[in-house]
């Protein structure tokens, strides 16, 4: 990275630095205490809405409103935008704010333009974010163990909001998330940690690997992607030997001295050798029977959304945003084969299977669009940079595109971008690379800021 944000301290702070500082606050809130931090506001305005709100009004002043939106991403995405407003205006007279806030899987993308915006106004922002993200790593720590207090002892955290959210609720798909951020973040450079950090962070993955299989693959497949791009394939292959060498030594242990018995429902799946086998099972073919019964149910509603849409009555305009498709459907406590009712959910666990029931094939069409055009633009980026040499730019783009390669991963299997702790994160990186594209490319070929021979990075 560039040297140019050692004078920052020194000049007069603009209302976009105030509020990229903000956004870090935000950020970090919903990775350190998950629902309970998306709890804090004044309803029906909690705190991602008011960091919304703020961050329309600092973009409409910054005065980027043109240059942000032209990129091919960016107008896929505003026609999505418009599209998704479509389907939900009608149905707020009828579900009022159940509309509102299930058309916030697509209308959080407003927070991309925000992004995009602040780096555009002022292109030494890449350098705060960058530094603002060695946070995570540090409190990485912390979130582990709030992932297991919410799994063993969540009964004990203190609930300030209500009897159904505690102050602390991390789920497993947004542990896995920031394990392959962070994890990435580190490979590609931008910070070296201790031994301790990383046996902790190893330890985690283990654990998360036992609960969510969703977010184990979540994990682990951007790590492997970055190492392939980074050229360190046999560094990969030997981790990966190492570990199922490990697995394999734990897995005979237990065998040995304890007795496995299958977990009644997802959420007392034990941290053990076996667990993870059988996860793994259940990713690559058929495991047990508790593993197996939260795929089908996932399997089973996915196939009425799309009998209901390509064949059927609601193909061009899907059924809007606000009406409770677990209920429609019949899949609101739908007894899986596990036993226990699930609990209620309003989506299908799947965000390309929730555009496509809400707002029909145009949307889930211009969702993939969005995904498959900002993909190309990053890994074009990526591409370019690392041709020219310029290590530290291939390294920023590897970063943002693996963190949301993650988490899409997770929308593919869970309630992820509907909700705003993995959803404004998201939407927080697709801008982020957006904008950092869009420096990049106003860049000099030797890719410096300015005119300091010295920089050769963003």
């Amino acid at each position: 990275m560039s040297d140019a944000l050692n004078d920052v301290s020194r000049r007069t702070l603009t209302a976009g630095d105030r509020y990229l500082a903000l956004l870090a606050i935000v950020l970090l809130g919903y990775a350190l205490m998950g629902k309970g931090f998306a709890y804090i506001g004044f309803p029906p305005l909690y705190v991602g809405e008011i960091a919304f709100l703020i961050g329309i009004a600092v973009f409409l002043r910054s005065g980027v409103l043109v240059a942000s939106i032209a990129t091919l991403p960016a107008v896929v995405l505003v026609a999505t935008m418009m599209w998704v407003l479509v389907r939900t205006v009608p149905f707020l007279n009828v579900y009022g704010f159940d509309a509102l806030r299930d058309s916030v899987i697509i209308l959080y993308g407003g927070f991309a333009f925000v992004v995009i915006g602040l780096l555009l106004e002022d292109a030494r922002r890449i350098d705060t974010v960058i530094r603002y993200y060695r946070t995570v790593l540090v409190v990485f720590p912390a979130i582990s163990v709030g992932f297991w207090l919410t799994k063993y002892w969540v009964e004990y955290v203190p609930k300030l909001y209500g009897p159904n959210v505690p102050v602390v609720e991390i789920t497993g798909s947004s542990l896995g998330t920031h394990l392959a951020g962070t994890a990435v973040f580190v490979l590609v450079g931008y910070r070296k940690v201790s031994f301790l950090w990383v046996v902790v962070w190893i330890v985690t993955l283990a654990m998360l690997g036992a609960t969510n299989r969703g977010a184990m693959l979540a994990a682990l497949v951007p790590i492997m992607f970055a190492m392939i791009m980074l050229g360190r394939l046999r560094s990969m292959v030997i981790t990966l030997a190492a570990g199922l060498g490990i697995l394999g030594l734990l897995y005979a242990a237990e065998d040995t001295f304890t007795q496995y018995e299958e977990a009644k429902d997802s959420i007392e799946r034990p941290v053990s050798a076996h667990q993870i086998v059988e996860n793994l099972k259940s990713v690559v073919g058929q495991s047990g029977q508790q593993t197996e019964g939260t795929k089908q149910w996932r399997l089973d509603w996915w196939d009425v959304i799309i009998n209901d849409t390509f064949h059927g009555p609601s193909f061009w305009t899907g059924r809007g945003f606000g009406l409770n498709i677990a209920d429609e459907d019949g899949f609101a406590g739908t007894r899986s084969s596990s036993g226990p009712d699930r609990p209620l959910t309003r989506s299908p666990h799947n965000a390309f299977m929730t555009l496509l029931a809400r707002a029909g094939v145009p949307g889930v069409v211009l969702w993939s669009l969005v995904l498959i055009s900002w993909s190309g633009m990053m890994l074009r980026a990526m591409l370019v940079a690392r041709a020219r040499g310029h290590t530290q730019w291939t390294g920023l783009f590897l970063f943002i595109t693996c963190y949301a390669m993650s988490i899409i991963i997770n929308a593919a299997v869970d309630v992820t971008l509907e909700g705003p702790m993995q959803g404004i994160w998201f939407w927080c990186l697709f801008g982020f690379g957006i904008g950092s594209v869009m420096v990049y490319r106003a860049q000099p070929a030797d890719g410096m800021l300015g005119t300091r021979k010295s920089d050769a990075g963003p």
